[in-house]
């Protein structure tokens, strides 16, 4: 087992260890800062661990490993009660795949879940994802291992966010540089939701037995259209809006022509258009709303610290989702 381990001492509490799959991810920092919060004892699986992004604690256990690897995840859920995996491709590059990654890599972590006998698999798919899958390809793979997931001996939990305050700062940040671009007429809506507050959802999957085998759609406290996202970001500047609108044609033309020589990239190309043409709404929970986030990149506090929040020991790394 080729774990390493920084410090063992909640592991003497009677909560279950939790093992975090994507712990080097925007979303999963964010799930292992609220587990230590709630004194679960937490091993989290990295390729490389000066990604993780916090500092060492106790309570954290570090596995390094590579879900690509077979060979290199021996023993990586012995002792595991639950794994949380929000592990998934959110890069243009065209390796790794989405098949070799949110396919392929979830199914050998689930493999050693089933043969250690694991509690409960908790996955983080896409909202809509069912439907989106027979179109958009980067889909496909994750809805695949989610159907390889609900078949298979281990008790499951899908969680389908919407989008998360990440994609919002990029909003943010065309805004800072003066012109926001947008796919359609801006009228698609969605509710966002700060990784803080679907870590808090994770949390709770864990603890009621009534989420066992279901599927829950997630969304952030308030809905908004594109077009009202922008404006929010504008008005955090103090600047006036000015918008660039695409036609969603143009984004598909760009997606074919770049499909023969970045799969991948063409993917995500396409998903990025379908979200931002169709409304990603999900039911409301959490309390972190989308102007006080605004507020604080514009006066330069970290992202992820809510209003009046000292910082956290788990910063997200903008973009990264994995």
């Amino acid at each position: 087992m080729s774990a390493m381990r920084i410090d063992a001492g909640l592991a003497r509490t009677a909560r279950p260890t939790v093992l975090v799959v994507g712990a080097t991810g925007y979303l999963g920092r964010h799930i292992v800062a609220a587990l230590r919060r709630a004194d679960y004892p937490v091993r989290a699986l990295a390729r490389d661990p000066h990604r993780l992004g916090f500092a060492p604690d106790n309570g954290i256990e570090v596995f390094v490993g590579q879900v690509t690897r077979p060979e290199t995840l021996a023993g990586l859920c012995d002792g595991v009660s639950i794994v949380v995996s929000t592990l998934g491709v959110r890069s243009l590059k065209r390796r790794p795949t989405p098949w070799e990654v949110d396919y392929q890599g979830n199914l050998n972590v689930l493999t050693l879940a089933e043969k250690a006998g694991v509690q409960r698999f908790i996955f983080a798919g896409v909202l809509h994802g069912e439907q989106l899958r027979h179109s958009i390809s980067v889909v496909e793979p994750r809805e695949r291992f989610i159907d390889t997931l609900q078949s298979s001996g281990v008790p499951w939990i899908v969680l389908r966010p919407t989008g998360f305050f990440n994609d919002m700062e990029i909003i943010f940040d065309q805004a800072r540089r003066g012109r926001v671009i947008q796919v359609g007429d801006g009228a698609t809506r969605m509710n966002p939701i700060h990784p803080n507050d679907l870590a808090d959802a994770v949390i709770h999957s864990i603890e009621d037995p009534a989420t066992r085998t279901t599927t829950v759609e997630v969304g952030g406290p308030e809905v908004y259209s594109y077009a009202e996202i922008a404006q929010m970001a504008f008005r955090a500047l103090g600047k006036p809006p000015h918008t660039l609108r695409i036609a969603p044609g143009l984004v598909d033309g760009v997606s074919a022509l770049v499909r023969p020589f970045n799969p991948t990239a063409a993917g995500f190309l396409r998903f990025f258009r379908t979200v931002m043409t169709t409304d990603m709404v999900a039911p409301p929970t959490g309390h972190i709303h989308l102007a006080d986030f605004y507020a604080q990149l514009a006066s330069g506090r970290a992202a992820g610290q809510e209003p009046g929040q000292e910082p956290t020991a788990v910063m997200p790394a903008p973009g990264s989702g994995s």
